[in-house]
């Protein structure tokens, strides 16, 4: 045990030295893995691009960044079982079985049914001033799966820890963690295991994760543009359509898909081998300039080209944007209506070294 331990911690020093020097000597994918301010990864998204649409890092990673070529790296098959090179959090999972996530999507009107009974818990005991991240955007997806999964009591509560330690599971794959929170993260896996079953620790890691970053996303550009805000509150559940289908471009909830290719293909002059690393840096693509106008602006009336819609890569194979869009757009409709004079109460703080997720960390506000 001591050993492995051991070897675990060198493994993640290593990578994390690599990414370190290769940053430094120039490398942008490399950069985005090593970490970014508080302001977000955009500065190095504008970087990626200066490389092209296209290019191979000195990681040997194919990195994608143009609106075009990640939609054709997404549309590749990935090798079975595959995963980047720096955590393989579920690796002691079973391998998943094809059309796996048709079979295990939640239905939509039950998860926002369920959504709306946890809002209204939520909303009697909100008040004053209060962070949306934890609060609300971490906390209500965590809720609806406990209630699909029909947890009551200390269970809840477990699972509630559970997936607060294996938050960071997405980013972890590319970006190592420091050593104890990888250790949290095994012990959550494990955690998963014994309360869900071992075939829907993935989709529970992935789905809840996303919808919390999608939610967060979602409420930080609103709190952000109180115009946008007083607009939803007008509307209701039609805006909040729009806002959740705007927010997947302006800050998808995965913003880097890595995986390894099964077959060789040939993307925008580039000859890509079965076996290759490629990463499809989304959040790049959603704001191409090339295709979407006034690509940084958060727009919910925004009129997209015709072919054109946001990139939602599917983590381990599961698609995560059913599941966050119910869970997102009833919230966005409860809280309007609930706390519809709320406005920000400090600067949006966003997480540093989280090139998958890279999402906001707290979003104070007064209700």
């Amino acid at each position: 045990m001591v050993v492995a331990e051991k070897e675990l911690g060198r493994r993640l020093q290593l990578v994390q030295g690599i990414h370190w020097l290769r940053g430094v000597q120039g490398d942008r994918y490399a950069a985005l893995l090593r970490g970014y301010d508080g302001a977000g990864p955009q500065e190095h998204y504008a970087a990626l691009r200066e490389a092209g649409p296209l290019w191979r890092s000195s990681l040997g990673t194919w990195v994608g960044v143009g609106y075009g070529v990640a939609a054709e790296l997404l549309a590749l098959p990935a090798a079975a079982g595959a995963a980047p090179p720096a955590v393989a959090w579920d690796a002691e999972l079973p391998a998943r079985e094809p059309d796996a996530d048709r079979v295990r999507e939640p239905d939509a009107d039950r998860v926002r049914e369920l959504a709306r009974q946890v809002c209204a818990r939520l909303w009697a005991g909100l008040g004053g001033e209060t962070d949306l991240v934890a609060g609300v955007a971490a906390r209500v997806p965590a809720e609806v799966l406990a209630d699909l999964h029909g947890l009551t009591g200390g269970d809840r509560e477990r699972l509630a820890g559970a997936l607060s330690a294996a938050s960071g599971a997405l980013d972890a794959a590319l970006a190592p963690p420091a050593y104890p929170e990888a250790v949290r993260l095994s012990a959550a896996v494990a955690e998963l295991r014994g309360l869900l079953g071992e075939g829907a620790v993935r989709e529970a890691v992935v789905r809840v994760r996303a919808a919390r970053e999608l939610l967060a996303g979602a409420l930080g550009a609103l709190v952000a543009a109180p115009r946008e805000w007083a607009l939803l509150v007008e509307q209701g559940g039609g805006r909040a359509a729009r806002v959740v289908a705007e927010t997947l471009r302006h800050d998808a909830p995965v913003k880097v898909h890595a995986f390894t290719a099964a077959a060789g293909a040939e993307v925008a002059g580039q000859r890509i081998a079965a076996g290759d690393e490629v990463a499809v840096v989304v959040g790049a693509a959603n704001r191409d300039p090339r295709v979407f106008e006034d690509p940084d602006v958060f727009a919910a009336d925004r009129v997209l080209p015709d072919g054109v819609r946001a990139l939602v890569p599917s983590p381990y194979g599961i698609a995560p944007e059913p599941f966050g869009a119910a869970v997102a757009e009833t919230v966005l409709v409860a809280l309007a209506a609930a706390r519809p004079g709320l406005r920000a109460a400090g600067p949006a703080v966003r997480s540093r070294r989280t090139p998958v997720t890279g999402g906001l960390l707290r979003l104070p506000v007064r209700l």
